[in-house]
């Protein structure tokens, strides 16, 4: 009874205690990681690109990232990217290329988990991009066009479309800055520029999300706990209770019935008990010499008949379930009386006491059926 109080006691405490603000499972360094592979258009900004249709400044933009969500909404990537930019030449009437090869980090914000409630599957979201690369472009002799080397900041967004738990598609929109010299021409602008505009694929490996976990007191916790310890320190100690209590009533079970005569009174009393363990009304195999002692006394005594008085102990259980069981123990104890030896069931009294009468002193000893002969 006691360990069951201690499990319900247990959920109870988990169930109110626990409900309380939510926060995000902490994960490992290799958790939450993802590959992306885009592919697009990229169009410059530089000196003399408005004497000509924006169409003929378009040019090919591939790009490939490794990157990491640490929360939610907070994420960085590495991307490696490039092909060719493309600018107009007044003099010779017509556009030229110079190819590039740019490496970028690029810190990631989640602009929807920010201003809305996170949720692992949503289909759509839409993220900030905030970096700094350092773009490469090569020589280019038919223009002019030396080597030039740009530290390029950069901006952008990001809007991606959930498909399942591993893929995604990606729209990215992206603007980088570099040197005026980028294009092969000084002045004019202050700087060089392109808008690259990508669509590619994300795939996400290792956890690919993050659970929403409930924030727990230390404080909380520790006091659980202590309930917990205390509450098993007092079962250990029942127990050691318990196993003293049914060695000594295992030792008095095991001593023959003798039977008092009380003179001038009606009855005859029989040190005989048969003992049960806790909740049962099973007969235990070594109750079986007190049974057969109580049957031998009936046959050699025909006249003699007898109350089978059932009880249970009151520490346990309730006053109605220890009233039934009380019932079951002794009407168990009268069916082996009259069925294995034979004793008329006229001779038989049965009663049951419940956990109104405790015989003895000890709560354990008083699961037990009682012998009272009459004459």
């Amino acid at each position: 009874m006691k360990k069951i109080i201690l499990v319900v006691a247990t959920a109870l405490l988990s169930m109110t205690g626990f409900a309380q603000e939510k926060a995000i499972k902490q994960y490992g360094f290799w958790d939450n990681w993802f590959l992306q592979g885009q592919v697009g258009v990229s169009h410059t900004f530089s000196e003399n690109f408005k004497r000509t249709d924006m169409t003929n400044l378009l040019s090919p933009h591939v790009a490939v990232s490794a990157g990491k969500y640490f929360s939610p909404e907070l994420g960085a990537r590495l991307q490696v990217g490039g092909w060719d930019a493309k600018s107009f030449n007044p003099a010779l009437d017509r556009t030229y290329k110079i190819n590039y090869i740019q490496a970028s980090v690029d810190g990631l914000l989640n602009l929807t988990n920010v201003f809305s409630t996170y949720t692992e599957d949503r289909f759509f979201n839409l993220t900030g991009i905030l970096g700094v690369g350092v773009m490469h472009g090569f020589k280019n002799e038919d223009h002019d066009v030396r080597v030039t080397n740009s530290v390029v900041p950069r901006v952008g967004l990001q809007a991606d479309f959930r498909l399942n738990q591993d893929i995604s598609l990606n729209i990215e929109g992206i603007g980088n800055l570099m040197n005026d010299d980028f294009n092969g021409v000084v002045g004019g602008t202050k700087y060089d520029a392109t808008l690259n505009v990508l669509a590619g694929i994300t795939y996400r490996f290792n956890n690919k999300g993050f659970e929403v976990v409930d924030i727990i007191d230390p404080a909380q916790i520790q006091s659980l706990n202590d309930q917990i310890n205390a509450q098993r320190s007092q079962l250990r100690d029942k127990d050691k209770d318990i196993q003293k209590y049914q060695s000594e009533i295992a030792r008095l079970a095991a001593q023959p019935v003798v039977v008092e005569e009380v003179r001038g009174e009606t009855e005859v009393l029989m040190n005989a008990v048969v003992v049960f363990r806790l909740g049962s009304a099973k007969l235990e195999q070594n109750q079986d010499i007190n049974i057969y002692n109580a049957a031998k006394y009936l046959q050699d005594n025909p006249k003699v008949n007898i109350t089978v008085t059932g009880y249970a102990d009151k520490a346990t259980g309730t006053p109605a379930i220890n009233q039934r069981l009380s019932e079951q123990r002794a009407q168990a104890v009268a069916d082996i009386l009259t069925n294995k030896y034979g004793i008329a069931s006229s001779r038989i009294n049965v009663q049951a006491s419940g956990d109104r009468e405790q015989p003895f002193e000890i709560d354990a000893w008083n699961r037990v059926v009682i012998f009272t002969a009459n004459n």
